[in-house]
């Protein structure tokens, strides 16, 4: 039975009964009206009591200041709060450094230091080995922050870029190319719920997500976290994303989480696919790229994150990150956005990298700080060291960053928390967490996606394998026997089934698997007794930099000898294709039975496959992106405009069925 500190610890968590979304969203404080007294459950501070309600002493006054009147609204306790903080407090607010949990469970000194002596604003979290452990960590987190001398909860968030994926055990869906396959938003928005829920459960507040690119140059290593090619697909799940994230369309709530929207100002047209490179959108195309933006602007997305690169079209220096033609004339003042500008990570090294690249001048660590407070007039900033803030309170203190620039940062930071409802009660309930988060529910929803974005190029008539045939299924590719490997990047390891194991698991007692990973001489020898071969290829999970490189996406020498070992075979060849980007599949197209364009899946992704093999499931997926026929094809495409390569091998939107 549940006790009544994890029913309380629930309610809260959820927003209902104890505590209404109105009420944590800011009403207006009125005299004499009547209040639903929210739950607290201060762990390091007292509970002080006025007009027959109970508030927490934040700041251990002894006395209700209006940012701890939980009845004020959020605009009226922001400017309380920030009124009270000195310089070296609001640069705090500012910092949004990296915390990786020890393995071994022991808490390093220096998250005490960052989050109660420090107080800094927000911290991404990552590599979380359970669910247990992310709960009993942000709780931990977070009474280090109401320790601190105002008491400020800390922003925890997550580069969460498909699920709640930094945490083993979680909803961890299929990368966002996997579910533009799906064409389905209302599946989207569902999985986009159950990952802002599990979120909530384990104390994660903010996601650096959704990825708002458009795939156009298909060499880029992060095509994988985007919605495809086609903007109007893009900016249509984009914004259902958003919309699901915050919890509605009109701003922060409490069962919202921040989704911070990237890479402004669409980071898709990499220069030549490769990662950091100038953003090579023209004036005209620049548009293009912007259509997702001023779709979540329309929906109140809560952050944007400017990227590494020059843009171009903006910008022939700077990096997005350090560019005031972009943040401020652009992003601030043309589109009109008022929400937090959170940088990627490395602000510092991004503003250095890109002026020395294009200017051939060497800039200071302190002209790059410069740049990015006061010209970029950036809020959040990611990854830097703490000593950060030493640096910002020198310079301020020398007149060279005017306070109202922090003063301005620190508000946007903490009236979303405000708005959120995380100073009345930032802590999660451990045991609520466990039972909710990855839960059964969630996970047959994840598989449905998976389902839904499994895309069949080719079949002729090999498809759907009969699982209770006496037959032996050859299964090769070192792709097959590797999870990680249909997770996908941005991820902790998860547990699952791989390709080579769910085949197994979904096989009749007459039908016998086989695995052999990359041996090609026993790949060979197995060949002889087989009835049919599937052969898994692809990239293996990456977060930015392709393992095949960024100028090529032909299938590589080792994988390719696999395929042909097994064509030399003459037996039946199903091709299972998992990565992130559009391969070259010229040779399979024109020498296997079948190819089964699989994406990055997620953790439910090896049963998926396996049901579609079999002809459990029938595949329904569309390809998001224009699949090339060459290597010439796709060098002479621009890498700014979408669908523009020439002769495909597989055009957007193509997809086979069994039924057809």
């Amino acid at each position: 039975m549940l006790t009544n500190r994890l029913i309380k610890r629930g309610l809260s968590l959820l927003g209902t009964a104890a505590m209404t979304s109105s009420l944590l969203a800011g009403t207006a404080f009125a005299e004499g009206e009547s209040y639903e007294q929210p739950v607290l459950d201060p762990h390091v501070k007292s509970i002080i009591e006025a007009d027959g309600y109970q508030f927490i002493d934040l700041n251990g006054n002894g006395e209700l200041d209006v940012y701890e009147d939980w009845r004020q609204d959020a605009e009226t306790r922001t400017e309380d709060l920030v009124s009270q903080m000195t310089v070296r407090e609001k640069i705090a607010q500012m910092q949004h450094p990296t915390y990786l949990p020890r393995s071994d469970g022991k808490v390093p000194s220096y998250l005490e230091e960052w989050c109660n002596q420090e107080g800094i604003g927000m911290l991404l979290i990552r590599e979380l080995s359970s669910v247990e452990s992310a709960a009993t960590n942000m709780n931990m987190i977070q009474e280090y922050a109401e320790g601190s001398r105002l008491g400020v909860p800390v922003l925890v968030s997550m580069d969460s870029v498909h699920g709640l994926s930094y945490v083993s055990g979680a909803t961890v869906t299929g990368h966002n190319l996997a579910l533009a396959a799906t064409r389905d938003k209302e599946l989207v928005t569902k999985l986009s719920e159950i990952s802002r829920d599990e979120h909530i459960a384990i104390g994660v507040r903010m996601t650096l997500s959704p990825e708002a690119d458009i795939a156009s140059e298909p060499r880029w290593g992060r095509v994988m976290e985007t919605f495809g090619e086609d903007p109007d697909l893009v900016t249509e799940m984009v914004t259902a994303q958003v919309v699901a994230f915050q919890n509605g369309s009109d701003g922060l709530n409490s069962g919202s989480i921040v989704a911070c929207m990237k890479h402004f100002p669409g980071a898709g047209p990499q220069m030549d696919g490769k990662d950091t490179s100038p953003i090579i959108s023209s004036e005209e195309t620049l548009k293009t790229h912007l259509k997702p933006y001023y779709a979540a602007l329309e929906v109140n997305v809560a952050s944007i994150m400017p990227y590494y690169s020059v843009p171009l079209a903006l910008d022939m220096e700077n990096s997005a990150i350090g560019s005031a033609a972009t943040l401020q004339d652009l992003l601030r003042d043309e589109m009109g956005f008022e929400g937090i500008i959170q940088t990627d990570w490395g602000m510092i090294w991004a503003i250095q990298e890109a002026l020395g690249t294009m200017t051939g001048e060497e800039v200071s660590d302190e002209e790059a700080i410069l740049i990015g407070v006061t010209q970029s007039r950036v809020d959040g900033i990611g990854g830097e060291s703490i000593r950060l803030i030493d640096q910002m309170e020198e310079f301020t203190n020398d007149g060279k960053i005017d306070e109202e620039i922090l003063t301005a940062a620190a508000k946007r930071i903490v009236k979303a928390k405000f708005e959120m409802g995380v100073f009345e009660n930032p802590y999660c309930d451990v045991d609520y967490a466990v039972s909710f988060v990855g839960n059964e529910e969630s996970q047959k929803v994840n598989l449905e996606a998976a389902e839904k974005a499994m895309t069949l190029l080719k079949n002729d008539g090999i498809l759907p394998l009969d699982a209770d045939a006496e037959q032996t299924i050859l299964v090769c590719g070192p792709r097959a026997g590797d999870m990680d490997s249909l997770v996908g990047g941005w991820s902790s390891s998860q547990e699952g089934l791989t390709i080579a194991g769910a085949l197994e698991a979904y096989a009749g007692e007459n039908t016998k698997v086989i695995y052999e990973a990359e041996d090609v001489e026993k790949i060979t020898e197995l060949a002889k007794d087989a009835d049919v071969i599937v052969v898994s290829v692809g990239e293996p999970s990456y977060q930015h930099d392709p393992p095949w490189g960024y100028d090529t996406l032909e299938i590589v020498e080792s994988q390719q000898e696999i395929l042909e070992a097994a064509k030399a075979s003459g037996k039946p060849i199903v091709t299972v294709v998992t990565g992130g980007r559009p391969y070259i599949l010229t040779w399979c197209d024109e020498n296997t039975n079948a190819i089964l364009e699989a994406y990055y899946p997620g953790a439910q992704g090896g049963i998926a496959i396996a049901e579609t093999l079999y002809g459990l499931n029938n595949p329904t997926g569309k390809t998001p992106i224009q699949f090339p026929r060459d290597m010439e094809s796709v060098n002479s495409q621009e890498g700014d405009v979408s669908f523009d390569l020439e002769n495909p091998l597989y055009d957007y939107g193509w997809g086979l069925s069994y039924e057809e």
